[in-house]
């Protein structure tokens, strides 16, 4: 019997199944039976402990090279200091309820803040959040937290949820594989599981059937896990497992060769980030550099704006990592429909046509100026480049211009090193800027195709309503047309295009981007040895015709169906 999911980190395994202990829950509901002064005190008391184990682990992680771990120690360890995290506890416990009671009440009130920003990637790191409190409720009541750092036997772990933590400090060689009935790929625990190289299925739904100790197959490429297994399947999963295996093998010797179609035409293929964690496993994938660094998370669960010193050290580090390679830091993009407590945005009807990205930082232009700046000052150790997300109108962008300009004054009467040649490009989502896309090009050095939102705008989808969902595809020949002319214009002026949403990895999606003349994409660190694979399948001469006929049909199914259809077996077996 099969149970589908989400495939979040590539792989197949076959295993005996752990289900994992339920975390120790607080009742928010329950009063205190001590003062409040002792109440605060055992917050105060545990916040140091659990804040001086992290420490040792971080330093333990680094000394390790386990910089990925380190990194999520690191965000766990400022949301555990957060002096709003704190406020929330403090205030609870001033209205009578116990103190893990206050934590559990603060922990939900932040992760209903988060939630409320309208990204789904901001909204994954709610289950960190939770991680922490759940991790200071056991701290406060003297329980132990669930370890898996002692496993004896290789396993798939079953869970509702996965705190990222356990998953961190956990000996990692005896998990063959991971199951979740929550989650998504871009979730704090798939990203870690994915550097860990831990196949792993999310977003199951109701996975009570499978029983501890019963051996199952995870399939982390289909996304399902296969249980009650028979002889024959069991025998099925390990041929499957040993040709897995294989293709893996083989795409290890991508790592050293850039990326190139079949008929030698060079691609460059640059890795999205959130954050310093993944820079060294880009490196270690002979990426071509950052194509988009998402600077947004640098201000969230935090009541303060990160400064520009802060700002430039993060930059600095990655640029450094990098060299010669570019690493393109696009500025703040943020939606204003609910309260962020750094920025103080109003709530809003509609965020994602409302107050965000650009806007904001046009109307609160010192969130921009210090961002302009630590980026300037990081360019001077390496290739930096910088982006602004959310333009609709030439007078936007003008002013952006205007400031990024500014700054370049002030730092040089500041005596701050810059690189005078830093080039600036622009998010390419809104449909008001893709027809107009020859105007735009002529004052900026490059484009990068945000396809996630082109998508959602063209075709007037909330890519994050379940009830539209199935109208949501950049096959629509519409977005297809768009996504063509941008290209064309952009190389007609001799300026690079490049594509960083979703599509830009998608193994169906590639040969028309191909076909279109782009020759730079951004996509998730994990796909990029795939997709240096795919591209020495391709031909770009015969790829042209193909990209054509597609702008010429009449639905996203056909143009599927045809694209489908033109890949030879080769390319087929990879799908």
């Amino acid at each position: 019997m099969i149970i589908k999911g989400i495939a979040a980190s590539p792989g197949k395994a076959l295993g005996k199944v752990m289900i994992m202990q339920e975390i120790p829950k607080a009742d928010p509901e329950q009063k205190r039976t001590v003062s409040k002064e002792e109440a605060i005190s055992s917050v105060d008391s545990s916040i140091l402990e659990l804040s001086e184990t992290m420490k040792k682990l971080i330093d333990q992680y680094h000394t390790q090279g386990e910089h990925i771990k380190a990194t999520l120690m690191e965000t766990h360890y400022t949301m555990l200091r957060d002096r709003l995290f704190h406020d929330g506890i403090f205030k609870s416990i001033g209205e009578g309820y116990s103190a893990p009671a206050a934590v559990a009440r603060s922990v939900e009130e932040q992760c209903r803040l988060l939630d409320s920003l309208g990204d789904s990637l901001i909204r994954e790191r709610i289950d960190d959040f939770r991680d922490i409190g759940n991790q200071l409720i056991c701290q406060i009541i003297g329980q132990n937290y669930p370890d898996l750092s002692n496993l004896k036997e290789e396993v798939i772990l079953v869970a509702r949820n996965l705190p990222p933590s356990l998953l961190a400090n956990s000996n990692s060689k005896k998990i063959a594989g991971l199951l979740l009935g929550n989650g998504s790929r871009t979730s704090h625990v798939s990203i870690l599981a994915s550097n860990m190289g831990i196949p792993t299925v999310v977003g199951c739904g109701d996975i009570s059937a499978l029983e501890n100790g019963k051996r199952i197959y995870l399939d982390a490429v289909a996304g399902q896990v296969t249980y009650n297994i028979t002889a024959d399947e069991i025998a099925f999963a390990k041929k499957e497992i040993e040709k897995y295996h294989d293709r893996m093998l083989k795409l290890q010797m991508f790592t050293q060769t850039a990326g190139c179609t079949a008929d030698g035409v060079r691609v460059h293929v640059l890795g999205n980030i959130m954050d310093t964690s993944t820079t060294d496993k880009l490196i270690q994938d002979g990426a071509d550099g950052v194509g988009l660094f998402r600077t947004e998370f640098l201000y969230m669960n935090r009541d303060n704006l990160p400064s520009e010193d802060e700002q430039f050290a993060i930059y600095k580090n990655i640029a450094e990592k990098l060299g010669s390679k570019p690493l393109t830091v696009r500025t703040m993009d943020i939606g204003g429909d609910k309260e962020v407590k750094s920025l103080s945005l109003p709530s809003e009807a509609n965020p994602f046509l409302g107050y965000r990205a650009i806007r904001i930082c046009l109307d609160k232009t010192d969130i921009l100026t210090d961002q302009l700046r630590a980026a300037l000052r990081a360019s001077i150790y390496g290739n930096v480049k910088i982006m602004f997300p959310m333009i609709s109108n030439m007078d936007e962008l003008d002013r952006a211009l205007e400031i990024f300009e500014q700054v370049k004054k002030e730092l040089l009467h500041d005596n701050l090193p810059f690189d005078k040649n830093v080039q600036v490009g622009i998010m390419v989502e809104v449909p008001s800027v893709a027809v107009m896309a020859n105007q735009y090009i002529q004052k900026i050095d490059f484009f990068s195709i945000g396809s996630n939102d082109l998508t959602q705008y063209t075709l007037a989808v909330d890519r994050l309503n379940e009830k539209i969902s199935n109208l949501y595809d950049y096959f629509n020949p519409g977005v297809l047309t768009l996504i063509a002319n941008i290209i064309h214009i952009c190389n007609h002026a001799g300026k690079i295009c490049s594509l960083c949403g979703e599509m830009a990895a998608d193994k169906l999606a590639l040969p028309l981007l191909l076909g279109f003349g782009l020759r730079n994409l951004s996509v998730n660190p994990s796909s990029i040895l795939m997709v240096k694979n795919l591209l020495s399948m391709c031909d770009t001469n015969k790829l042209g015709v193909l990209a054509q006929k597609a702008l010429e049909m009449e639905s996203a199914g056909q143009v599927r169906s045809m694209v489908q259809n033109y890949l030879s077996d080769q390319y087929q077996s990879w799908l």
